[in-house]
């Protein structure tokens, strides 16, 4: 399932730290790249365990993405509220 509307509305406030960049960067994704996603077209589904557990994953989303240099990426966030988005990884499509 596709949403048409992200959870969030508007544009999404990151929260980023030295733990989601350096897990992206595990797959060489740059922040960067990911920010690039948000501003061009994207499409968000939940994440495929949401329905199973959603305790744990109720909240996270996958995103998919293009770079301004038309890299696929696939991008699991969490929505923590309002805007709020929390990248968790990100990795090439």
């Amino acid at each position: 399932m596709t949403l048409k509307f992200a959870p969030w509305r508007g544009e999404p406030l990151f929260e980023w730290d030295d733990a989601n960049e350096a897990e992206i960067w595990k797959h060489k994704v740059d922040v960067f790249e990911v920010l690039q996603c948000f501003k061009n077209q994207y499409t968000v589904r939940p994440h495929n365990r949401a329905r199973s557990e959603p305790e744990k994953y109720g909240d996270r989303y996958f995103v998919q993405g293009r770079t301004n240099g038309g890299r696929k990426l696939l991008i699991v966030v969490q929505h923590k509220g309002d805007n709020q988005v929390r990248v968790i990884t990100a990795w090439d499509l």
